[in-house]
């Protein structure tokens, strides 16, 4: 391990420490009656403990630091596609509706990221969108947008 790794692991033992000590002070609670700190402090008290484990291996790795370049011959299509793609689904959703904004995200990236074929495609995008649409939009009743879908087939979302 390098020094690189041994200044982050240190800086996330810290963030940590500080997230635990918020999250105390937010008061704990119980258990069976947690208060508003109660995961604010466990969970930076994961990340403290995390930080400071990894920050013990940089002492005791004794693996040879290579000097290369670690994104030469990297493949940037695929990440620009991808956030693109999720950037244009954020801008997107509220105006064409969860249905069928999820439907086209997963479509895209099925396709063009994975090399199915259409049919599989389609399958796997579809039975995904309609699996999250009863999931959080009928069994937890979560407000999804309904966008232009709301007037073409009104009755979905009655």
């Amino acid at each position: 391990m390098n020094m690189n790794d041994r200044y982050t692991s240190l800086l996330w033992a810290v963030i940590g420490f500080y997230i635990a000590f918020e999250g105390y002070r937010l008061k704990l609670g119980t258990l069976h009656n947690p208060g508003s700190g109660f995961i604010i402090f466990w969970g930076g008290l994961v990340i403290f403990t995390v930080g400071l484990a990894l920050f013990a291996i940089t002492f005791t790795s004794r693996e040879v630091e290579e000097r290369r370049n670690l994104w030469k011959g990297r493949n940037w299509t695929s990440g620009i596609k991808v956030m693109a793609s999720l950037f244009a689904f954020v801008f997107v959703l509220k105006w064409v509706g969860f249905l069928l904004s999820t439907f086209l995200l997963l479509l895209f990236l099925l396709k063009s990221m994975g090399h199915q074929r259409w049919r599989t495609t389609f399958f796997i995008a579809g039975l995904t969108t309609v699996s999250c649409y009863i999931i959080f939009g009928v069994l937890i009743d979560t407000q999804l947008p309904k966008g232009i879908l709301e007037t073409a087939i009104g009755w979905l979302y009655r």
